[in-house]
């Protein structure tokens, strides 16, 4: 499993230096077949990749109470309908792929002219992350990509109907909703002093242990907070913790050179005042839900898809371009030793 996702990730490397010379009909016949070829690992991954099991486990007990209660409905619903016509687990797999993958693709397509530069990160980090082992939120987070289209192009309904459709694949979305309100506010001066100043804050509220856990109401998310801090005590989400994740680190640099390349990047992206409130938040969010590292994991793995997209603006600012495409690679292939392999999420 690895072996193919590092060969696909060296096929992006390759394309993302290539792509400024390619036509358009080369990019979309290799991303088509990119895209099959992921759709078919996550489809026939070993059961022994992590989370499978766990999905194999609701999807054939989608009756019991607790389950019922602390999944989505979408996954308890599709469950049954896949059961009803004899389908298996396998089933459910290609689905999720399906949806999340071509949807994930023709997002990038949409929204940045450097697709194959993008998809360093999503091949690196976010596709085996989201789209193999968590492929509730992998789905989640393909709508909540779209819906940064119509947002930004100030259609709120359709936005708000993305993000809805989002949080029935994964309950996490509905912290999105901020973003809708806010997303499309101009970034001026006050605006760079508030997002400049937001990650330190949380940060010295993290050392003197204010959280954020005990703000959300218990009928939202009823059962599923439980079984988050149960996860958490039982160890082995330290890597969730802000100051030892590799991609925190990064969106801390990445953040303020958005900062303070902002009106460049906003003359090339229009996505620009929406991404850099989502970046903040996506860090903020793993700062305060840090008592709770699996829930704050979640939550950072649902908005990472967005950090693939934001990655991609330094190409407006940053010359010559190579060097953006280099360091995304190192970052994107150093994440994946580092996590992927040392986890062995595929054993």
């Amino acid at each position: 499993m690895d072996i193919l996702i590092l060969s696909i990730f060296a096929i992006v490397v390759v394309m993302s230096f290539l792509e400024d010379y390619m036509p358009s009909w080369q990019k979309l016949l290799i991303l088509f077949t990119l895209g099959i070829a992921m759709i078919c690992i996550s489809t026939f991954k070993p059961m022994t990749t992590t989370d499978a099991k766990s999905y194999e486990y609701y999807f054939y007990n989608n009756d019991d109470i607790i389950i019922e209660t602390a999944t989505e409905p979408t996954y308890i619903q599709l469950s049954r309908l896949v059961l009803s016509f004899g389908g298996g687990v396998i089933v459910m797999f290609f689905i999720y792929a399906a949806l999340a993958v071509p949807l994930k693709l023709t997002a990038f397509w949409k929204i940045t002219p450097y697709v194959f530069t993008a998809l360093l990160a999503y091949v690196g980090i976010y596709y085996p992350r989201q789209d193999v082992v968590a492929i509730r939120c992998g789905v989640a987070a393909a709508f909540l990509l779209w819906a940064l289209v119509p947002l930004a192009k100030r259609k709120y309904f359709l936005a708000t109907v993305l993000t809805f459709v989002a949080t029935m694949f994964h309950y996490s979305s509905l912290a999105f909703l901020p973003i809708l309100i806010v997303g499309n506010m101009q970034v001026g001066r006050f605006w760079k002093y508030l997002l400049g100043a937001a990650i330190p804050i949380c940060l010295a509220l993290y050392v003197v242990g204010i959280s954020a856990v005990s703000l959300i109401p218990a009928a939202i998310i009823e059962g599923k907070l439980d079984i988050y801090k149960e996860m958490s005590e039982s160890g082995g989400w330290e890597e969730y913790i802000p100051y030892k994740q590799l991609t925190f680190l990064t969106e801390f640099v990445l953040l303020y050179i958005f900062i303070f390349y902002y009106e460049t990047i906003k003359k090339h992206c229009i996505y620009a005042p929406i991404l850099i409130k989502i970046l903040v938040m996506k860090m903020g969010i793993l700062i305060m839900f840090a008592k709770i590292p699996v829930l704050g994991g979640r939550l950072d793995d649902l908005f990472g898809i967005f950090t693939a997209v934001s990655l991609t603006c330094c190409m407006y600012c940053i010359k010559p371009q190579y060097v953006v495409r280099l360091g995304i690679c190192v970052f994107s292939l150093s994440y994946y030793i580092i996590y992927m392999l040392s986890h062995s999420y595929f054993n």
